[in-house]
């Protein structure tokens, strides 16, 4: 699962197949297809989910104590299926 973060706004939003942005219009993004998706904006930082343990903590959410951790990180500046563009902000 991809996500973004705007350091402006501090806006964490998940992406689809229409264009979202964050509250303050600085970041935008989104799929081009069930894989890759580009964003934009200098403020914009990508970030992922591991998607099995992301399922894995779903499934075997506790019902007391602390919940299921997943595995989540900060996509690398360069990725081959989150691609970072030079759309305008409107």
């Amino acid at each position: 699962m991809k996500l973004l973060m705007c350091k402006n706004c501090g806006d964490i939003f998940s992406l689809s197949y229409e264009e979202k942005t964050c509250k303050c219009q600085n970041v935008k993004g989104k799929y081009i297809d069930n894989l890759n998706a580009t964003y934009s904006g200098e403020y914009a930082i990508p970030i992922g989910f591991n998607n099995f343990d992301f399922g894995d903590a779903i499934y075997n959410q506790p019902f007391y104590g602390m919940g299921k951790r997943f595995e989540a990180f900060v996509i690398p500046k360069t990725c081959d299926t989150f691609v970072k563009t030079t759309w305008h902000i409107n």
